[in-house]
């Protein structure tokens, strides 16, 4: 009985244990940002493609929004990876690597002209040059340091660099063939404290348990 009583003891425990998920977002905005040696230039975001890229002084980045509240607040952010469709091959001088930052900071759900600089930086990597349209990348963010602050905010924003003369297209909302961006998040949900409810005839098997238990005393 007593093995009985502690199988239904850390079941019941076990209920309230914490719970690992894993979920995949899709941005719920995207657009590019721009600068040249005069000044930043119109952020866009209503084209096909975003055009990650970098010529001498002109400068484009990838802003990418997501939506966070579907994440417990509280929860533990245990990795986060940034994802992508390519509308096209990816170029670069000398068929070099292009260079991939990707920096996140908490958002507001929408791109905007100050969304081009500032967060921490994520990812600091490159991607081979080559390949063709409807090829797809990720990476894995190497600080998660800001996803609390973007928990409390309930959005993420992640801004996509490159340099070098390198150009990277990148598929977006409004493109009808390739997927947008994609923010995939493994994380571990707070532990509950809220009472748990019992199943209806859990009082009835507890009542005969605790009966059997006296009717063995007796028999000693």
């Amino acid at each position: 009985m007593k093995t009985l009583l502690g199988a239904l003891i850390a079941g019941l425990m076990a209920a309230g244990a914490a719970n690992a998920a894993n979920i995949t977002l899709t941005t719920i905005d995207d657009g590019r940002t721009g600068q040249n040696a005069v000044g930043q230039l119109p952020t866009v975001t209503n084209d096909t493609t975003i055009g990650v890229s970098q010529s001498g002084s002109l400068l484009y980045n990838g802003i990418f929004e997501f939506d966070l509240s579907s994440i417990a607040s509280g929860s533990t952010i245990n990795s986060v990876t940034f994802g992508w469709t390519n509308t096209r091959f990816v170029s670069n001088t000398g068929g070099n690597p292009a260079k991939v930052d990707l920096f996140a900071f908490a958002g507001d759900g929408s791109v905007t002209d100050s969304d081009h600089t500032g967060g921490t930086l994520v990812v600091d990597s490159s991607t081979p040059a080559g390949g063709s349209g409807g090829d797809t990348d990720s990476f894995l963010f190497s600080d998660l340091s800001m996803l609390s602050s973007a928990l409390t905010n309930g959005f993420l924003t992640v801004r996509f660099e490159t340099n070098s003369f390198a150009s990277i297209s990148v598929a977006t909302l409004e493109n009808a063939i390739y997927d947008a961006a994609t923010l995939t998040v493994d994380y571990t949900a707070p532990t509950t404290t809220s009472p748990i409810p019992l199943p209806a005839g859990m009082p009835l098997l507890l009542a005969g348990l605790g009966a059997l238990g006296v009717a063995k005393r007796r028999k000693r």
